[in-house]
């Protein structure tokens, strides 16, 4: 291999072309499913307090979510980024990026000599796995962007210790100050990873000066004062401070449950279950080895790309040029990543929470020591591993089981954007829009990865005018949450007070729904429901209930383009949440229109009883010889399923469509049928 080559291969991973190797492995990891991700949980919290509240509204979310300043922040971006889906997934991944770049930066700023580990570290720490909702990109892109400005701020104080240049230095610091206080005031994740920073000090003075342990660490205590100072003044801001403005929603209470020697136990419990998800669990839980399944198209196209990123490092790592890894800095660089991995334990620890990535959404706790754990593993492997073939084996694996990982992962959240796009925009189509203050009560949670707060404030945003999130105007109620029987129909009001949420409507003012799944579309229910039998069980009691004059029928509002597009696909529920609003509008003939239409583009019924609207159009308008086709069509499907509930609509259409002997005789027609049916 000529000079040349190894210099090139040098620089890939090491130099100045290290930027270009990260976005190549970051764009295997996470670019090809990036355009058809959405917004999920606390996304909608955020989009709908902003862009329904304004910047008033993301910060009244941010004061009850004990974070005022990351509100006030994330508000900034807002107004830059505005509310598009594809600029937050973008943004959240760039923190990822120039987090690993800055890793790189700091790294090497310390150890020049071992930049090909440092290199694999940051590439490393920038797809770094185990972690599960990357993808829900504005709850969490504060935390990604929080990395970044800690390393960053770390990096200002080594170079500030390295200059010579006393205006140098004195920019460096006080950049570091500045850095430190903004990352510290956003949120509380990387309170305890500020002491990494002494550590930081210490390596830098040692290096520099030379002298012995205790007068080098004398001199890096005096010189972290300024950063204690801003510590403990975000301590008093952070437990003193915002908890005055409102309840702390992460208080620590690692001790307060327990009493004597079990103070002492539970915590370093807790350290032994952090210990093991950083070490083994990260690794495992990754890619879950007993629910592998390689007949999966995603499973093979995340192999495949993991396989790829893995080749391209392998290659590099077995070219690179590098020294002995068997001295003073490879075993510094270990004492950093355990200081740096303990010490991110300790937020999680603080508020006695565990790691596991089985809990909910509990994975998170161990962000904070996602770096640590980089340089910690790394360091350790290249100490007790001396063949280099082996350990580059070793790393190219991680490489592979994080692409594989990151893919995997955004499958699932790929397909809840699907899930929520189709109930958004079926549910648009039927219901152009809602009067304020109605309670939508559904079956169940719209999509994974949302439910409660998240599936109202998506209906917020839906539907929203911009007038404020208090008194919200909208709120959704999932049946399997709690049962609201006991108020529907009476004097009480439909009141929930969520967040920074308070929603009070009159429990008549109420509009039941089924959310589109397992074939069928989105429906509003009515009375012909009462023996539809693909309702869930517990719907069926809310029926008598339903106040469809709530939906306003006519109605020139549209959805906000940069969340929900401009469209959707024009499948058969199209036809069919068109051809419903058309028979509430009394517009019959264009419903008939409709099902013509979707015959043309050999669209059928997903389900029997969707041909509702079209049998009752068609009665209503005269054609009874189609009313009676289509039903027998539609029940010839299932007909032990669905006889009793065309029975029930047609005693409906008996009841509202006046007499004629053409309408005599379809009755009969259909009643035959459908007794043959049983």
């Amino acid at each position: 291999m000529s000079e040349k080559t190894k210099r090139i291969f040098n620089e890939l991973l090491c130099g100045k072309w290290f930027p270009l190797l990260l976005i190549a492995v970051m764009a295997c990891t996470y670019a090809i499913q990036l355009p058809q991700l959405g917004f999920y949980l606390d996304d909608w919290v955020s989009i709908a307090a902003y862009d329904q509240g304004g910047e008033e509204g993301l910060l009244a979310f941010g004061i009850n979510d004990s974070r005022p300043f990351s509100a006030w922040v994330t508000a900034k971006f807002f107004a830059v980024l505005g509310t598009g889906v594809l600029p937050w997934q973008l943004i959240t991944l760039f923190w990822r990026f120039a987090a690993a770049l800055t890793c790189c930066a700091l790294l090497s700023t310390l150890w020049p000599e071992k930049k090909p580990t440092i290199g694999f570290i940051s590439l490393l720490f920038g797809v770094f796995p185990y972690f599960k909702h990357q993808p829900i990109c504005i709850a969490y892109f504060m935390i990604l962007m929080q990395y970044f400005v800690v390393l960053l701020s770390f990096f200002l104080t080594v170079k500030a210790l390295q200059t010579q240049k006393q205006w140098a230095k004195f920019l460096l610091f006080g950049l570091s100050y500045l850095t430190s206080l903004f990352h510290l005031s956003c949120l509380e994740y990387y309170l305890s990873l500020e002491g990494a920073r002494l550590l930081l000090i210490f390596f830098v003075l040692r290096k520099r000066d030379k002298e012995s342990f205790w007068k080098t660490a004398r001199k890096a205590v005096l010189i972290y004062i300024p950063y204690a100072l801003i510590l403990v003044f975000i301590l008093v801001y952070r437990f003193v401070y915002i908890p005055s403005l409102s309840k702390d929603v992460r208080p620590v209470n690692v001790f307060t449950q327990y009493k004597g020697l079990d103070i002492i136990l539970h915590p370093v419990s807790l350290v032994f279950q952090y210990l093991t998800e950083s070490i083994l669990g990260v690794w495992y839980h990754s890619i879950k080895p007993s629910e592998l399944d390689l007949t999966m198209r995603n499973t093979q196209l995340a192999f495949g790309l993991g396989i790829l990123a893995a080749g391209i490092v392998f290659l590099l790592l077995q070219k690179v040029h590098r020294g002995s890894d068997e001295d003073q800095d490879i075993r510094e660089m270990l004492i950093l990543g355990a200081a740096a991995m303990f010490l991110g334990f300790l937020p999680g620890i603080a508020i006695n929470t565990s790691p596991t990535v089985n809990g909910n959404y509990q994975d998170r706790y161990l962000i904070p020591s996602f770096w640590g754990i980089a340089v910690f593993t790394i360091s350790w492997i290249t100490l007790v591993f001396k063949n280099q073939t082996l350990r580059n084996v070793l790393f190219a694996g991680m490489i592979c089981i994080a692409v594989f990982f990151q893919i995997q992962n955004a499958y699932m959240y790929r397909y809840s954007w699907k899930y929520q796009q189709q109930f958004q925009w079926e549910m648009k189509w039927r219901i152009p829009d809602l009067k304020e203050n109605t309670a939508v009560i559904s079956d169940g949670v719209t999509a994974s990865f949302m439910g409660g707060w998240a599936d109202s404030s998506m209906l917020l945003e839906m539907y929203g005018k911009k007038q404020g999130i208090n008194p919200t105007p909208y709120w959704y109620f999932n049946i399997g949450e709690d049962n609201y029987l006991s108020v529907l129909g009476t004097e009480e009001p439909m009141y929930i007070k969520s967040k920074m949420y308070e929603f009070i409507g009159n429990s008549n003012d109420s509009l039941i729904i089924a959310k589109p799944e397992y074939g069928k579309c989105f429906w509003v229910i009515d009375e012909a429901d009462e023996d539809n039998p693909y309702l869930e069980e517990g719907v069926y009691e809310y029926i008598r209930h339903q106040n469809k004059d709530r939906i306003i029928l006519n109605s020139d509002h549209v959805l906000p383009e940069a969340i929900f597009g401009s469209d959707y696909v024009h499948d058969w529920c199209y036809y069919f949440e068109k051809g419903d609003l058309a028979f509430d509008r009394q517009e019959y003939d264009e419903a008939l229109r409709l099902f013509d239409e979707a015959q043309e583009k050999n669209l059928w019924i997903g389900n029997p009883t969707e041909m509702r609207p079209f049998i009752k159009s068609a009665a209503f308008a005269g054609e009874w010889e189609k009313a009676v086709k289509w039903t027998e069509e539609a029940n010839n499907r299932h007909p032990d399923l669905t006889t009793d509930y065309f029975e029930n609509l047609w005693n409906i259409i008996d009841r509202d469509v006046p007499g004629s002997e053409e309408k005599s005789q379809a009755i009969a027609a259909v009643r035959e049928i459908l007794a043959s049916g049983k």
